[in-house]
């Protein structure tokens, strides 16, 4: 039961690009084609049916749900904010400023928390220099270069692709098996993103573009 409901949550965490689209429209004025959010809601679709088996069996629980919406909106907002920074700043600036901030507001929480702050083993200092260089400079700086050329909806919208390279690498590694269903809704993702990119809405637009 807790799987299911982890996933139900997850499915809800998956509409971002949706909030990402509409505040993008709403406060940026942002131009989005039919092929674009014909692609939008494809790609949900396909994030949905992956966790279409737990949806099913999972029971309601009003504050994890409205904690994971409230997420969802907040992760949009996340990537509304960096796309603005983009126009400004450079990767490296906003990663660092964004770690340095972070740092700063969490180090009070870990004192009142713990009274330990820095990892005890090399096996911690590991991890916590894998999360550093792989999950923040390269994965987050990865998602802050992109949003300079693409708008925060697509970003996040590709960002759907996570459940699917998830799951071949547990497929590769591990045997994990892959359903019919499954693969069908990869493939649904995999049509969504590429219906967005090709409709008006992915690509930021241009100076004159702006203007007109």
């Amino acid at each position: 039961m807790r799987l299911s409901l982890l996933s139900f949550r997850s499915s809800i965490g998956s509409i971002t690009p949706f909030f990402a689209t509409i505040g993008g429209w709403l406060v940026f004025k942002q131009r989005f084609d039919r092929r674009f959010l014909i692609g939008l809601v494809l790609a949900l679709l396909g994030a949905t049916t992956i966790q279409i088996e737990d949806l099913l069996k999972s029971s309601n629980n009003f504050i994890g749900d409205t904690a994971a919406l409230a997420s969802s909106v907040f992760y949009a907002v996340n990537f509304l904010l960096l796309e603005q920074l983009r126009t400004k700043f450079s990767v490296e600036g906003i990663l660092i400023w964004r770690c340095a901030l972070g740092t700063l507001f969490m180090i009070p929480v870990v004192l009142i928390f713990s009274d330990q702050i820095f990892p005890i083993s090399w096996s911690v200092w590991l991890a916590v220099i894998s999360l550093a260089v792989v999950s923040e400079a390269v994965g987050h700086g990865l998602v802050v270069y992109s949003l300079k050329n693409f708008s925060s909806g697509f970003v996040s919208l590709v960002l759907l692709l996570d459940p699917i390279v998830g799951a071949i690498l547990a497929w590769i590694l591990f045997s994990e098996s892959l359903s019919i269903l499954n693969i069908l809704a990869f493939a649904v993702i995999i049509e969504g993103i590429y219906l967005a990119k090709t409709g008006k809405g992915a690509d930021k637009p241009s100076i004159k573009e702006q203007n007109t």
